[in-house]
């Protein structure tokens, strides 16, 4: 009796242990719970892009090798991509951002990583490269939604060890943020014929033929503008764009245009993202999990 109990013990906790060993071991972005999933600001990005930019310094020194950390694009440089200028402030400011595409061409081209990167020797420069970007020859893929083809990027790397302290994992943040970065061309179509973006634009145009500027869209209008101020000194074209842009921006808030954008990307990237619901939840959970953590580290 005393046997078979042991043999029967003996195999109850191996059971057991084999149960727990089967277990994974939860995710560390897993811990954002559900009810606080949500979209970042863009002062949230800019926290984590600069946390970012330290944790990469800290890895290449830790290689023996400088890094001088990218400045990291502020909140009103983030807007100078929007569709329709709707801040009077921001058109008085920055036009239409030509300051802003002149100092990321003095970044790319002077900073003083790029620099001392580009004085390397070829053997050093490779070297260098693959400290921090990681390796060409060992790539992390993902296949985009819909006909959008696959993209990669090298694994490895001091870029991709930062990302992996922030988001918890380089490779299913890679995934996660490809897949849902890349849907806006899959739905634009569709919400530039909803009828609630056409009265809103209706409305946008009607308002800047009022103004004297007769332009049927802002796409339209960037277009005429780029090659109007393609042939004036910077200065010209500098007042040039902050004119037009003061009443762009008065006529979206007229016409509600700006507003109406962005309430239709949300509701048309939701049903975009519905069949690839898992990973629009990761990339949420992540981009969360990687606020916590920059804010720890500026504690630290």
């Amino acid at each position: 009796m005393r046997r078979k109990y042991g043999v029967t013990l003996t195999l109850t906790v191996s059971l057991l242990l084999a149960g727990c060993a089967e277990e994974p071991e939860p995710r560390p972005w897993e811990a954002v719970a559900g009810a606080t999933v949500r979209d970042l600001t863009s002062e949230e990005a800019v926290e984590i892009e600069r946390a970012e930019q330290k944790l990469v310094a800290a890895c290449m020194k830790d290689h023996g090798l400088p890094y001088w950390e990218f400045p990291v694009p502020g909140v009103d440089e983030r807007k100078s991509g929007n569709y329709v200028v709707e801040s009077v402030r921001w058109a008085r400011t920055y036009g239409y951002g030509r300051g802003f595409e002149r100092r990321a061409e003095r970044i790319r081209t002077a900073h003083r990583t790029v620099r001392y990167q580009n004085r390397l020797p070829r053997e050093e420069r490779a070297r260098y490269t693959r400290a921090l970007d990681g390796d060409h020859h060992d790539l992390m893929r993902v296949d985009l939604p819909g006909p959008l083809g696959t993209v990669e990027t090298p694994r490895g790397g001091c870029v991709n060890e930062a990302r992996a302290a922030l988001y918890g994992d380089a490779e299913t943040w890679y995934t996660a943020r490809r897949t849902v970065e890349s849907v806006l061309p899959l739905y634009a179509q569709d919400l530039k014929r909803d009828r609630r973006f056409t009265h809103a634009l209706g409305r946008w145009a009607a308002c800047m033929r009022s103004a004297g500027r007769p332009f049927d869209s802002p796409d339209d209008l960037r277009q005429r503008r780029a090659a109007a101020v393609e042939r004036m000194p910077d200065a010209e074209a500098d007042a040039f764009d902050r004119k037009l842009a003061v009443t762009e921006a008065t006529c979206a808030g007229e016409s509600s245009l700006g507003t109406a954008v962005r309430e239709l990307e949300r509701e048309y990237r939701a049903r975009t993202l519905k069949p690839y619901a898992d990973q629009w939840d990761t990339y949420r959970k992540m981009r969360l999990h990687a606020l916590r953590q920059a804010r720890q580290d500026s504690l630290s």
